[in-house]
């Protein structure tokens, strides 16, 4: 407690040497809203709740990570959460209306795994048969289930003689598919989505060669049907890492909506840490232009407009030389987000 405390006591003092609010200020505003609204330090200062000219009105406008969940579970109906979490589901869902995604191979099952062409896909040898066919070909796995990357693994496929093994893109280790089929089975019973590896544009690739950099992207459907998408940022990756969390040498960035300009980078913790270029590889963010950005905004508008039961979603679309493709979309975004991005939640759940 005392060290969060301290914690809270140096992000307040540090706004207060940039000429904003004093500390004492701060602290009472942070007490209030906590007792009033549910709203932590975080969200206050995530939101910029300690610029001068931020008015009352604005900082009451945000609902406490609570509040934000109830809203969700209000606009968006319980029974289609879990349709977006499971990726197979969600795969189809997107091939079914049209919304350009990476081509899926498979899912990996012991017991009803199946190839895209509806071959089997539950033993090693016939993940190895599946393999076999495209040497030098890059694929990603996924558990069936989750979102935010979490056991995401990348393989280019090998083939040796007449032996087919998957080297990891991110140590460059090979592996022979027998074993990579034990532990992928070891890890999650529950199976795992197969797909081809999405190469990115190379204006994105530029920031960090070794993940792929997502566009987040949040959108409504108003109570009158129209869908609009709110705010956007790039999530950036550290090196060596093949997902594109911005922690510990990643770095986020707002997207100008309108353009889909880069502007202003950011490190994701309430100090928000200006970021004028990535911090491993030097390349700067600001006035950098999303390719295709219509195209990105365009698919994600029809992937809420086509699923039931929901007006709230952030979508992960990545950008390759032929165009947007759609990542995962998630039903229950990361109320984090929300202060990050300005995006006033007590007003738009009202909408």
């Amino acid at each position: 407690m005392l060290a969060k405390l301290k914690y809270v006591y140096e992000l307040c003092r540090r706004r207060q040497r940039e000429g904003h609010l004093s500390v004492s200020r701060q602290v009472a505003e942070i007490a209030w809203l906590q007792v009033t609204c549910g709203v932590g330090y975080d969200i206050y200062h995530y939101a910029g709740m300690w610029d001068r000219r931020a008015t009352w009105a604005y900082k009451r406008d945000y609902l406490s990570h609570r509040d934000f969940a109830k809203a969700v579970y209000r606009v968006n109906q319980r029974k289609f959460h879990g349709a977006s979490q499971y990726k197979p589901l969600e795969k189809a869902y997107f091939r079914q209306f049209g919304i350009p995604t990476a081509d899926c191979i498979g899912v990996l099952h012991e017991t009803h795994g199946v190839t895209f062409d509806g071959a089997k896909l539950r033993t090693a040898h016939e993940l190895e048969a599946c393999l076999a066919t495209a040497p030098g070909r890059k694929f990603c796995c996924k558990p069936v289930q989750g979102f935010n990357g979490r056991g995401f693994k990348a393989y280019e496929v090998v083939r040796e003689d007449r032996r087919v093994r998957a080297r990891d893109l991110g140590s460059g280790q090979e592996i022979a598919v027998e074993e990579l089929h034990r532990l992928l089975l070891e890890e999650s019973r529950d199976g795992w989505l197969l797909e081809h590896y999405i190469e990115q544009h190379p204006t994105l690739k530029a920031f960090n060669p070794t993940s792929v950099n997502t566009i987040r992207m949040f959108l409504y459907r108003r109570k009158t049907g129209e869908v609009v998408p709110l705010r956007s940022f790039l999530k950036t990756g550290r090196p060596g890492a093949l997902i594109d969390k911005t922690e510990k040498g990643g770095a986020s960035v707002n997207i100008d909506q309108q353009t889909g300009e880069l502007t202003d980078g950011f490190d994701w913790s309430p100090k928000m840490i200006p970021l004028a270029c990535h911090p491993a590889s030097g390349v700067p963010f600001k006035g950098v232009r999303i390719p295709f950005w219509k195209e990105a905004e365009s698919i994600a508008v029809k992937a809420l407009e086509c699923f039931p039961g929901t007006r709230f979603v952030g979508v992960d679309i990545a950008i390759t030389e032929a165009g947007p493709l759609m990542v995962e979309m998630n039903v229950h975004p990361d109320s984090d987000c929300m202060p990050v991005l300005k995006i006033q939640t007590r007003a738009l759940f009202e909408s």
